[in-house]
């Protein structure tokens, strides 16, 4: 597995400290929002409708982020004695149950085929098929969005497929997509901007690694490896 160094450490030092640093202070902002609500009534004016929605969308989105830099925080610092055997089809129908008003609000289908067991954190793992998924229901086309995962043999690791039917994405970013707060499209659609980030952080811990293949139009299908249990 991959060995953190100190750099890492250093990372999830500091998002640790800010992550509980600002969810102090988003706490404080929502009580205070709470409170003016009560005191501008039940009938507020228009312009008080509108200045409390924009506070909770920000307080909504702030959340978001924050949840995300967790998550990035906590793939810097798996020990190596929490991997193990892990089947991945109940880690996916761990994930699919998490997300499942996403999936029901996009009027989505997501299909598997039968999934093996790997070598692995199954937290990490969790957080990476939700992401995945997430992001193939995030980016839909005009069409319901379709996701399909399956897994292949691929030398002493398996291969996983996650495909979906969406916007797809321009090869000239296949790569861009991995880095930290990078966001492609309108802010309508786009998350936190660590949700790919994070997957291949956690693939990286794995000792795999992630990519993709897709073209605009013609949806996405992202790939990763991940280690064969010694004995499965």
């Amino acid at each position: 597995m991959l060995q953190p160094d100190q750099s890492d450490r250093d990372w999830q030092l500091f998002l640790d400290t800010a992550v509980h640093d600002l969810r102090a202070q988003l706490r404080t902002i929502a009580t205070s929002c709470g409170l003016l609500s009560e005191m501008s009534g039940e009938a507020p004016n228009d312009d008080a409708a509108q200045l409390a929605q924009r506070l909770d969308d920000g307080i909504a989105r702030m959340t978001a982020l924050l949840k995300a830099l967790d998550e990035y925080s906590i793939a810097l610092r798996v020990p190596d004695d929490s991997f193990g055997p892990v089947p991945t089809e109940s880690v996916v129908r761990s994930a699919l149950a998490e997300i499942a008003p996403m999936v029901r609000d996009t009027a989505a289908s997501v299909d598997y085929t039968p999934l093996p067991s790997v070598t692995g954190n199954w937290e990490l793992l969790s957080t990476l098929f939700r992401n995945l998924l997430t992001n193939g229901l995030r980016y839909r086309g005009a069409d319901p969005p379709r996701l399909t995962i399956s897994a292949e043999r691929d030398g002493d690791a398996w291969r996983f497929a996650v495909r979906d039917n969406g916007i797809g994405i321009d090869a000239r970013y296949h790569e861009q997509i991995f880095a930290p707060f990078q966001r492609l499209h309108a802010s309508d659609k786009s998350g936190a901007g660590l949700g790919l980030a994070t997957c291949k952080r956690i693939v990286e811990q794995h000792g795999g690694r992630i990519w993709v293949e897709s073209t605009i139009g013609n949806g996405s299908t992202f790939f990763f490896t991940l280690p064969i249990p010694t004995n499965p």
